[in-house]
């Protein structure tokens, strides 16, 4: 068979896929933004992890163990979950326009949204997160040392994406020929041998860069679930998986993704995070990395057949997340660091600050989302 021959054959999924495909990824999307601002919140308050803005505080047994759950369980599957929504739409992007347009569509779509997140957003939230900076001798000093390579915040994702977009366009025919060979069904089999894939990549490049662990703003840690979740999308639409999918099948990976995801993270946090997160060849970086692939995997199959089976509808709310997820995605450092800043000197209990955060960070990024999507230059750029 040619490559045009299978090109044919896998290029266009289903009527049925094509008519309501976007509703229910549109609408996990808009869940996926929101649980990246609950992740900064958390952060913000628990101490954890990297941001613009964090308040010192010693958390006692609860709130340590409530910030760990939530900002260790959706650091497993969030961004692998975007990384595979993204990922589907780009063979048919590709097919339909063409490497040179591609290109240049995913240059402007994600390029310029990051350096403009890269020398005026990220700047302004690191002046409101550290007033005390002199702007100037900041922007002289990160251009001078090309400490600039590393502002790009959560834009970290757009950047990466960019990058895996473009390597893989040169190799988009032979993964034609590859995806008309294969029969990737979501059996046992299939699922476990990729949670082991994911589970000995993530052990072996933490090896080399354990978690917690910055290459120019990037946490290499992570990226053995992003990159094999990237390549799951595109198999996944020149295959029709997502639309074969299971609703009885996804909803028992979800239950086990709950019960047995729970279940082993008590375990794994008595040998304490630091180990969990030191890597090197130990039990406890195993452990974690294998926990970690499995719910990452488990939880994708289950939100995607359940959001597919009863959240294939959008009504006024839900398309008007959708519309913004992305800006959100842009400008939320904005919102979130700002509201912390202004509350900063409220001392309250630091779980009941998070919540308080949360629910007012949420809808006042995507107002501003919505915003700065009112400017007619601006609209597609954030959309």
């Amino acid at each position: 068979m040619t490559i045009n021959k299978q090109q044919q054959n896998l290029k266009q999924p289903t009527g049925a896929l094509q008519k309501n495909r976007l509703a229910y990824i549109d609408n996990i999307k808009a869940l996926v933004i929101i649980l990246v601002i609950v992740v900064h919140v958390a952060v913000t308050y628990s101490g954890m992890g990297f941001w613009f803005y964090m308040e010192p505080k010693t958390l006692n047994s609860a709130s340590h163990y409530f910030f760990s759950f939530i900002l260790m369980f959706n650091q497993a599957y969030i961004l692998s979950l975007f990384f595979l929504i993204a990922a589907y739409f780009i063979p048919r992007s590709l097919d339909k326009k063409g490497a040179k347009k591609f290109i240049q569509d995913r240059l402007f779509r994600l390029g310029i949204p990051t350096i403009i997140f890269m020398f005026i957003v990220f700047p302004g939230v690191f002046k409101m997160g550290n007033p005390d900076i002199n702007l100037f001798e900041f922007y002289k000093s990160g251009i001078t040392s090309f400490g600039f390579l590393s502002w790009q915040g959560p834009m970290w994702f757009a950047l990466t994406l960019l990058m895996f977009s473009l390597i893989y366009v040169p190799f988009n025919n032979l993964f034609i020929k590859l995806a008309n060979k294969c029969s990737f069904t979501i059996n046992i089999k299939n699922v476990f041998g990729l949670i082991a894939i994911i589970t000995i990549s993530a052990f072996t490049i933490r090896l080399f860069y354990p978690i917690g662990t910055l290459v120019v703003g990037l946490q290499f840690c992570f990226f053995a679930a992003y990159i094999f979740m990237f390549l799951i999308g595109i198999l996944a639409y020149r295959k029709n998986i997502l639309e074969k999918m299971s609703y009885t099948i996804a909803k028992k990976w979800f239950i086990t993704a709950v019960v047995f995801g729970i279940s082993f993270w008590m375990i794994l946090m008595s040998f304490g995070t630091r180990r969990l997160f030191a890597g090197g060849w130990n039990f406890s970086a195993l452990g974690y990395a294998l926990w970690e692939s499995f719910f990452c995997v488990a939880i994708i199959i289950g939100l995607i057949g359940i959001f597919k089976k009863w959240f294939n509808t959008q009504n006024s709310l839900q398309k008007f997340l959708s519309d913004n997820a992305f800006g959100v995605y842009v400008f939320h450092p904005v919102v979130v660091v700002a509201t912390s800043v202004l509350l900063k000197n409220i001392n309250i209990y630091p779980i009941l600050k998070f919540i308080v955060v949360v629910l007012i960070t949420v809808p006042l990024s995507f107002i501003f989302a919505a915003m700065i999507r009112k400017v007619r230059i601006l609209q597609k750029l954030f959309s």
